[in-house]
């Protein structure tokens, strides 16, 4: 990606940003036609991004932050991969399901996590993880069939699906807000000091860390006809996740019988995951550096529909206004905002 496509915010935009994210000590830069929101450290990544060589064998977990990207992971790692429980239980997701973009979010690269480093080298010895970006090289040298994350909408990747499968989550947007912004209150790259009505505010102005959303979901849903892209609702897995997961065995082409998909229902479950150090981000070797001092709540209480909780009539007003931006994309997608559910809990992710 060429530098005339990477665009500085208005200076009067930049100084909000920087009095509500206290992480976002420079800004954010619009990259693409799109305009994607990243810090702006990612001019050194975007043009790697766009030549990345992915292969058929690759299966591309795509999502807009805070849609169940984590939950997705490590369902399709674990159907790919023979249901190997030992190593989901004890390899870490960041090495089994890279990231692609985190040194994007985060300069790892000034200040590595010594866990990281020493898990780094201990499978590629014969790399250094400081040049180059250390998830972009997990990405590039993780294992065969590789099963890669990313929250970067399709114009600022290569041509994914005249190549590889890539499954796509969508979640409620209101939904996603509320979790968006619980996420930004944590994270160092962000830490949000606002409030949610200040959050809503940001974001119905496509001021916040990965905006716009409407724009990452309508270059996935028009691509949804497309024989190597399967389009996944987050609230479709929570209320009935074994239809689910034969969509994704079909799909994925891994001809699991109905008592294996079973076992990875059981082992996807949120309640099985957040006791496990290899997903739960509160045990993930980054995390120490992703995270504020004393947030280490990674795992909340969850439940589809949790935004009737948060907004109030004026809130809903002004979020009225920021769907009709969503154009026919936010007519014609089937969003559900309330699914007949059983109790159960969110894994809140690091990335």
């Amino acid at each position: 990606m060429s530098d005339e496509n990477i665009q500085h915010l208005p200076e009067k935009q930049q100084q909000e940003l920087k009095s509500k994210f206290l992480g976002l000590r420079q800004g954010l830069v619009a990259v693409g036609n799109c305009r994607h929101l990243l810090p702006p450290h990612c001019v050194a990544f975007t043009k790697k991004y766009r030549e990345f060589r992915f292969c058929e064998s690759d299966v591309v977990i795509a999502t807009f932050p805070r849609s169940g990207t984590t939950w997705t992971q490590e369902i399709v790692w674990t159907m790919r991969n023979g249901l190997d429980f030992n190593a989901a239980s004890n390899v870490s997701l960041d090495f089994r399901s890279p990231f692609l973009e985190f040194d994007s979010l985060h300069p790892l690269h000034k200040d590595l996590n010594e866990n990281l480093v020493t898990s780094f080298l201990s499978r590629h010895p014969n790399e250094d993880p400081r040049l180059g970006g250390v998830f972009l090289q997990l990405a590039e040298l993780a294992s065969t069939p590789r099963t890669i994350k990313t929250h970067l909408p399709f114009s600022l990747l290569p041509d994914l699906l005249g190549t590889c499968k890539v499954v796509y989550v969508a979640r409620n947007p209101r939904d996603v807000c509320v979790s968006y912004y619980h996420h930004q209150k944590s994270l160092k790259v962000a830490e949000f000091i606002g409030d949610f009505p200040d959050f809503v505010d940001l974001w119905c102005r496509d001021l916040c860390l990965q905006a716009p959303y409407w724009d990452h979901l309508k270059e996935a849903w028009e691509r949804r006809q497309h024989p190597n892209f399967l389009f996944l609702f987050y609230e479709d897995m929570k209320e009935n996740l074994m239809k689910e997961l034969k969509r994704l065995d079909a799909f994925l082409g891994t001809g699991l019988t109905e008592d294996q998909l079973r076992q990875v229902a059981e082992h996807t479950g949120i309640s099985h995951m957040k006791n496990r150090s290899s997903v739960n981000p509160g045990s993930s070797s980054y995390s120490e550096q992703a995270l504020k001092e004393g947030r280490r709540d990674f795992i909340r209480k969850g439940t589809t529909g949790d935004w009737t909780n948060y907004f109030n009539p004026e809130l809903e007003a002004k979020f009225q206004v920021w769907m009709k931006k969503g154009g026919e994309v936010a007519e014609e997608i089937p969003f559900k905002y309330q699914i007949q559910q059983t109790e159960t809990t969110e894994l809140v992710e690091c990335k």
